[in-house]
Parts: C-alpha cells; structure tokens; sequence
C-alpha cells in the first residue's frame, strides 16, 4: 500500500508545471519562466506581469477558464476580448506552453450559422467574436471555440475532441471575485462533495486559529450555515467579514487534491488573524498540490516562511521592459529567510 502511494505521489510530482512560455498575452510580447516548485510566490512591484503570469497559467491548464479571464477585469464590450492580446493586437495569437501543453489563441468572426445558432438558442446579440484555443497535448489536439456578443454573453463549443481521456487539469483559480462570488452555502457544499475527511482537515486547520470552534455546519435550512462552540451556536452571517471570506478561501483550497492552485493576492481584505488562517490552508494545501501565489504582503510572505516549514518555495520577481519582454530573478525559501532575518530586506522590490 505504501508503495502504491509513493508512486501515485512520484506520478503527481512529474506532472508538477516546470516552466512557463508566454507570447502576445496582455501586457507580455515574448518571455519563459523556469525552475517551478511546490509553492510559488511572485513578489515585486505593481504592473510587471505577476496578475498576467497567474492568468497565462490557468488558460494553459484549463482553457474553460478564458471566458472567465477575458471577463474578470470587467466586462467593456470587446475592448474586454482584445485585451488578452499585447496592443489588442489579434494579428498575432496569444501562444502559452508548460510542460507538454502548447495552447494557441486567435481572434476571428463567426460563420454564418454559428451566428443564427447563438442568436436563437443562446440570446447572443448580431455582434459576435469568437477566440479560437487549438490546444495541443501528448495525448492528442482540441479545439474550442469561445464565443463573446457586445453584451458579454459567452458560449463556448467544442469543434475537435480527439483526447481519449479526462483532459482538463485539476486547476483553481482564487481571485477576489471567486471569494466575494460564493455563498457560504455554496463553500460548505464544495467541502463536503470532497467527503466528510475534507471538512475534518479544514477544521483542523480553522483550530490552528481558532481552537474554541468546535464545528460548522448547516442544521436548519433557514439559518443556514452556523458557528459551533461549547457552549452554543452562532449564525455564519453574524462573523467578521475576515473570517467569513477566510472560510470561503479554505473551501476552496480544500476543494482541490493533486492539482494546480492559483492565488491573487490571498491577504486582500484580511485581518491578521483571518490571513493566518490562509497561510495555514496554502500551506497544508501544497503538500497535495503545486501552487502559485502573487502577493504584495510581507507580513503574508513572513508567515509562510514560518508555517510551511516542510515545503519547497521559490519566489520570483518579474519585470516586463518597454518591448514587452518578461524577465525575472528568483530565490529560494533559505535566501528568502536570510533576507528577511539577516538583512531584514524587503522581499517585494
């Protein structure tokens, strides 16, 4: 048994993303990224690439998600759908590459019977763009259509499909409109479809923090869900804001096993009690998956070199120069911690 885990764990850590090749995507004209680990952390200043890096990463390793990219930084009619191209210029399509996916993005107009199509069975207005993904594995080539109308309706269609098994990765992305867009409802739901031992880690994980929960579960469909003490119940609803999104952000860290994890800026609206608790759930999270983080936090980034004592962390610092080219210099935890401690540098640049 033991050694069936091993090599389940060995297989899971081949797959683990090496690199990262980028062209014409937002604000990057060409650049690599090598040398991934188990928990990746992009630091620096604002405006050098660290959202775009996150966002090339998940439309690599789930291309369902492009919709969600294209339309995350609001929805501005086609201007919106553009913007995944450097200049909004489409002539060239947006190309990402890791390991043994290579994804290629063009922009285009859709036939004729596509149009009637998304207009009589999807409500899509007469002005219609189409992204077209090729996407290109080991295992074989897809290609899907994402269709956008001036409105931001999205539909999207698969033309080729010649993988003869799963070919999505296991791969979140947890940025403030995926916290603030969940329900506790929906948070608890998602922890309980990963069984009754995912709840029990995340409560172990929630005690680090806040050792006099005893639980939290829904009893009444009226209250909904509700904090469990010794002494009593106290409605989900009646809790700080830091702990309520902390509780959704551990959802969905503990939703995911053997996969990719991208996080935005986790300290975002937290206090530090409600950051602590986050820290504690990434770092439990990247010992069953790899995981990049941006942040501009060196109270969250101190907090990880403390907590994750057993993980490998690389930190990376971007740049992207007047051509568009993206650069970085990375470190290790062991540099990291001599900075921090020895030098008492601050990591961000």
């Amino acid at each position: 048994m033991v050694n069936k885990l091993n090599i389940f764990i060995n297989k899971w850590r081949d797959r683990m993303i090496k690199n990262l090749e980028i062209e014409n995507f937002r604000g990057i004209s060409k650049g690599k990224i090598a040398g991934f680990l188990q928990l990746n952390i992009f630091i620096g200043k604002n405006n050098i690439g660290k959202s775009t890096i996150l966002e090339a990463l998940v439309t690599v390793l789930n291309y369902e998600m492009l919709q969600h990219i294209v339309k995350r930084r609001g929805w501005h009619g086609f201007d919106s759908v553009l913007s995944i191209f450097r200049f909004k210029n489409a002539d060239k399509p947006v190309k990402i590459s890791t390991n043994n996916i290579n994804i290629e993005i063009e922009k285009g107009i859709p036939h004729i019977e596509e149009s009637k199509y998304l207009i009589s069975s999807h409500g899509f207005s007469r002005d219609i763009i189409v992204l077209t993904t090729k996407i290109k594995k080991s295992t074989g080539v897809i290609i899907l259509k994402n269709y956008f109308d001036s409105n931001g309706n999205y539909h999207g269609i698969y033309y080729q499909h010649e993988l003869k098994k799963n070919h999505k990765e296991n791969v979140i992305f947890i940025d403030n409109q995926c916290i603030y867009g969940k329900t506790p409802t929906e948070a608890y739901n998602m922890i309980f479809e990963q069984g009754y031992k995912a709840h029990e880690r995340l409560m172990e994980v929630i005690n680090t923090v806040y050792p006099d929960i005893k639980d939290i579960r829904i009893f009444s469909e009226k209250v909904g869900l509700e904090i469990v003490y010794k002494h009593g119940k106290v409605p989900f609803f009646a809790m700080g804001d830091g702990f309520k999104s902390a509780y959704v952000y551990l959802a969905y860290l503990i939703s995911v096993k053997n996969g990719y994890i991208l996080c935005e800026e986790p300290e975002n609206y937290q206090h530090p009690s409600s950051r602590k608790l986050i820290v504690k759930g990434i770092c439990n999270s990247a010992k069953d998956n790899q995981i990049f983080i941006s942040t501009h936090s060196i109270e969250l980034i101190d907090e990880i070199l403390d907590e994750c004592e057993d993980i490998n962390i690389k930190f990376f610092v971007p740049s992207i120069d007047e051509n568009g080219i993206l650069k970085h210099y990375s470190f290790d935890k062991e540099e990291a911690e001599f900075r921090r401690r020895e030098l008492e540098a601050d990591l961000r640049g």
